[in-house]
C-alpha cells in the first residue's frame, strides 16, 4: 500500500490518540484493579509483544528477518525508548504528578526538532518554531500545570520525567534511521522483543513471578500492552517512513488531548475551560504543521518490505 503525505499525517495523529488511551487505562488498573506500576509495564509489554509475534507470524513473517549486525543497535534503542520509558513514565507519575511527569515529557518535541537538525538534515522553519510553543503550552494547559497544587516536586521524579523526553526524542530520531533499512513491522516488533530482557531483571522476576491480579486486571493489561503499546508503535513507525521526525513529534501533541478526552469520556473526570483552551491550542499547531507551509520536501523513506 502506498502511503500518501496526507495518510502519513493521519497515522501519526492516529498512533498519538492509540498512546493517549494508556493513561485513563492505567488509571484503572492501578487504582482500582490493584496492579502496580511495574506490574502494568512488564505485563503489558508481554503480552504486546506476544500478539504482535502471532500477527506478524500469520501475516508477516518476513519482518522477523534482521541482520545479526544490527542486533546490539536494536538491543539499546529497545531497552532506552521502550524498557526505560515505561518505567521511568510510570514511577515519574508515582512520585511527583500527572501534570508534573506530562510537562516534562512534553519537552521532547524541542529536542527532537533541534536535534533533527543536525542529525537527520531537517530544517528549522517558521512554522515549526510557532508550533512548537503552541503544543507545550497546550500541554501545560491540558495538564493543569498551571495550578501549583497539582504539581509535585521531587528531584528523582524531575530527573525520571526528563529522562522520558529524551528517550521519546530518541525514538522518533533513531527509529528514522532504523526505517532506512527495515519495515514499520520489522523494528516494532523487535522494538518489543528486545525491550523486556530489560524489563523483566530491573523489576525483579522473582517478584514478578508472585503476581496474583484479577481477570479485570489482566485484561486491561493485555488492552495496555495491545493498543497503546503494540498497534500505536507499528502505525507511528509507518508515519515516520514518510513525514519529518520533528514534524511527527509536534503531531504526537494530540496524545494529552485525547488522554483528557476518553478520561471524560470513560472515568467522568471533568474538563475546565482552560484545559480546552489548551485542546485548542495543540489541535491549531497540528493544523499548522500539515497545513501552514509550502510544501517542504519531506524526508520520504520507501522502506523495503522487510530483511
Amino acid at each position: 500500500m502506498k502511503i500518501t503525505k496526507n495518510m502519513a499525517y493521519g497515522m501519526m495523529a492516529a498512533a498519538a490518540v492509540l498512546w493517549g488511551t494508556s493513561g485513563t487505562l492505567t488509571k484503572i488498573v492501578i487504582d482500582d484493579k490493584g496492579a502496580t506500576a511495574n506490574e502494568v509495564a512488564v505485563f503489558a509489554a508481554l503480552s504486546g509483544t506476544i500478539v504482535l509475534m502471532i500477527i506478524l507470524a500469520v501475516f508477516d513473517k518476513k519482518a522477523f528477518r534482521v541482520s545479526a549486525r544490527d542486533l546490539p543497535a536494536l538491543l539499546v534503542f529497545a531497552t532506552i525508548t521502550g524498557a526505560l520509558f515505561s518505567l521511568a513514565w510510570y514511577n515519574a507519575i508515582d512520585l511527583t504528578s500527572v501534570a508534573t511527569a506530562v510537562i516534562l515529557l512534553y519537552t521532547y518535541p524541542s529536542m527532537v526538532t533541534i536535534a533533527s537538525v543536525f542529525l537527520l538534515g531537517e530544517k528549522m522553519t517558521t512554522v515549526k518554531a510557532v508550533a512548537l510553543p503552541l503544543t507545550f503550552i497546550g500541554a501545560i494547559l491540558i495538564a493543569g500545570a498551571y495550578d501549583l497544587d497539582n504539581m509535585r516536586l521531587n528531584i528523582w521524579g524531575i530527573g525520571l520525567g526528563l529522562f522520558t523526553a529524551v528517550a521519546a526524542a530518541v525514538y522518533y530520531l533513531w527509529a528514522k534511521k532504523f526505517m532506512v533499512k527495515y519495515s514499520s513491522n520489522t523494528v516494532a516488533l523487535y522494538m518489543s522483543i528486545l525491550m523486556l530482557p530489560a524489563l523483566i531483571i530491573i523489576v525483579n522476576p522473582f517478584a514478578l513471578m508472585e503476581t496474583s491480579l484479577s481477570t479485570d486486571a489482566w485484561l486491561y493489561i493485555l488492552l495496555i500492552g495491545l493498543v497503546p503499546g503494540t498497534i500505536a508503535f507499528v502505525i507511528a513507525m509507518m508515519a515516520l517512513g514518510h513525514i519529518q521526525a520533528s514534524k511527527a513529534s509536534i503531531i504526537a501533541g494530540i496524545e494529552p488531548v485525547a488522554g483528557v478526552i476518553l478520561a471524560v469520556i470513560i472515568i467522568n473526570e471533568a474538563i475546565n475551560g482552560i484545559q480546552i483552551a489548551g485542546i485548542a491550542l495543540v489541535i491549531a499547531a497540528v493544523l499548522l504543521i500539515r497545513f501552514a507551509h509550502k510544501d517542504e520536501p519531506e524526508t520520504v523513506i520507501e522502506s523495503p518490505p522487510s530483511r
